[in-house]
C-alpha cells in the first residue's frame, strides 16, 4: 500500500463534510489533558471529493469506508492513534465493508457491500443491537462514532496494544485477531490522509501525542549520561533464582508506553527480538529472553541495553545517537512479568554485536550514580 496518498488524502475533506452534516445526532466526547494534547496536533486537511480510489489490497469501496471512519475521528478529536485502532477493528470484523446480515432482513433492504451471519450483527464494526438501529449501525459514519464513544472510554487505551485496545470495546471471541492488522492500519490511516508515515502526527504505537519528535529533549548530566527513563527501581542488579539478574528492572504506575532514552551517546549496536512467540505481544515469565532490544556501544567499550519494549524499537543498527536520543517504548514483551525497562550496563566489551554478556555486566544503579545520572523517580 504505497501508492496515490494524495488521491487519498484529498478525499477527506469530503467524508469530514458528510460527517458534520450528517442527520444522526452524536455527542461530542470530552477528553481528558493527554487527550486534549493529542488533539492540538496538526491534522492534514486537504480538499477534494469522494468516493476513495483504491490502495493496495483495499479497493475503493473499502478505502471509502476507511476515509469515512478516519473522518469521524477528526470530527470527534480522536487522537491519531484512534483511526488506527478503529481501522484495524473494521478491517478485522468485515474486511472494511458495511455488511448485512441475513439473520437480519431489515438490513437486506439496505446499502450494503456484502452480506454476513454472525448472529445479528451488522455493519463495518458489525455491532449488534445495543449499538443503535439497524438503520444507524449501517451507516458508516455512525457505526465509527459509536466506536470512538466506547474507546475513548476505555482507561489508558492509547499506552495498549492495539488488540487489547479493540478488544475492550469489541469483546470477540478471537481478542488477538485485531492485532495483525496494525501495521495496514497504520499505513491506510497515513494515506487517507496524505502523510507519509501515520507517526508524523502520533499515531503510531505508542508515542508522543504529536509524533516521536514532539516528545523533545532532556536535560543530560555533567558526564553525559542521562536516566533512560524515570521511573522506580523494582528488581535489582544480582542472582536471581540461581542465576544473575544482569540488569535492574525500572517501572512505576501505568509506564507502559513512556518513552525510553539512550543513556549516553554511542552507535547503535544490536536491533532485535529474541524471543519470537511474544515480540509484538505481551510476554510472560515461562517465555525467554528481552523480547524487543536495543544495545548501544558507546565510547570506552561501554554497552548499555534496553529490553522489553513494546514493538519494534525506533532506531537502527548502525545509527549514531546522541545522549536522550528516544529508542523505543516501555513494553513488556520477551520473559516478562508486566510492563517495564530491564537495563544492563557491560563494561570493557570486546568489539562485535554479541559480546555483551553476563560476564561483563556490572550494577546499573552503582554506574549511573557514579556518571551523575542516578537511576530512581526521586532524582
Amino acid at each position: 500500500m504505497n501508492r496515490r496518498p494524495v488521491a487519498l488524502g484529498v478525499a477527506v475533506l469530503a467524508a469530514v463534510m458528510l460527517v458534520c452534516g450528517a442527520t444522526v445526532g452524536l455527542p461530542m466526547v470530552m477528553f481528558g489533558q493527554a487527550d486534549a494534547e493529542a488533539a492540538a496536533c496538526e491534522v492534514p486537511s486537504l480538499p477534494g471529493s469522494s468516493p476513495v480510489p483504491g490502495a493496495g489490497r483495499w479497493d475503493g469501496a473499502a478505502t471509502t469506508n476507511a476515509a469515512s471512519i478516519v473522518a469521524v475521528g477528526r470530527q470527534r478529536q480522536v487522537p491519531p492513534r484512534g483511526y488506527v485502532i478503529a481501522l484495524a477493528t473494521a478491517m478485522q470484523e468485515t474486511a472494511l465493508r458495511n455488511l448485512a446480515n441475513a439473520n437480519v432482513p431489515e438490513s437486506l433492504r439496505l446499502p450494503h457491500e456484502g452480506v454476513g451471519r454472525d448472529h445479528d450483527s451488522v455493519g463495518l464494526f458489525q455491532q449488534r443491537p445495543g449499538w443503535g438501529s439497524v438503520r444507524e449501525r449501517m451507516t458508516p459514519t455512525y457505526a465509527a462514532g459509536k466506536f470512538y464513544e466506547a474507546l475513548v472510554k476505555v482507561d489508558g487505551w492509547q499506552r495498549m496494544r492495539l488488540t487489547d485496545a479493540a478488544q475492550a470495546v469489541q469483546r470477540s471471541g478471537l481478542p488477538e485477531a485485531y492485532q495483525k492488522w496494525e501495521g495496514d492500519a497504520e499505513q491506510l490511516a497515513a494515506l487517507v490522509l496524505g502523510l507519509p508515515n501515520i507517526d508524523d502526527i502520533g499515531g503510531g504505537t505508542p508515542t508522543a501525542p504529536c509524533g516521536v519528535d514532539d516528545l523533545g529533549p532532556v536535560p543530560v548530566g555533567p558526564g553525559g549520561w542521562v536516566q533512560p527513563i524515570r521511573a522506580g527501581i523494582v528488581s535489582p542488579f544480582g542472582p536471581r533464582g540461581g542465576r544473575l539478574h544482569a540488569g535492574v528492572d525500572l517501572s512505576k504506575a501505568d509506564i507502559r508506553g513512556d518513552a525510553i532514552r539512550a543513556a549516553a551517546t554511542g552507535v547503535v549496536e544490536q536491533v532485535k527480538c529474541n524471543w519470537y512467540t511474544t515480540c509484538d505481544r505481551d510476554g510472560n515469565t515461562s517465555g525467554r529472553g528481552c523480547g524487543w532490544y536495543v544495545d548501544i556501544r558507546h565510547p570506552g567499550n561501554v554497552v548499555t541495553r534496553y529490553c522489553h519494549m513494546i514493538q519494534r524499537p525506533e532506531v537502527a543498527i548502525g545509527q549514531q545517537i546522541t545522549a536522550g536520543t528516544v529508542i523505543g517504548f516501555v513494553g513488556s514483551s520477551g520473559s516478562s512479568s508486566g510492563p517495564h525497562l530491564h537495563f544492563e550496563v557491560h563494561l570493557n566489551v570486546p568489539p562485535g554485536p554479541l559480546h555483551a554478556t553476563d560476564s561483563n555486566a556490572v550494577d546499573a544503579a552503582v554506574f549511573m550514580r557514579r556518571q551523575g545520572a542516578p537511576l530512581g523517580m526521586a532524582t
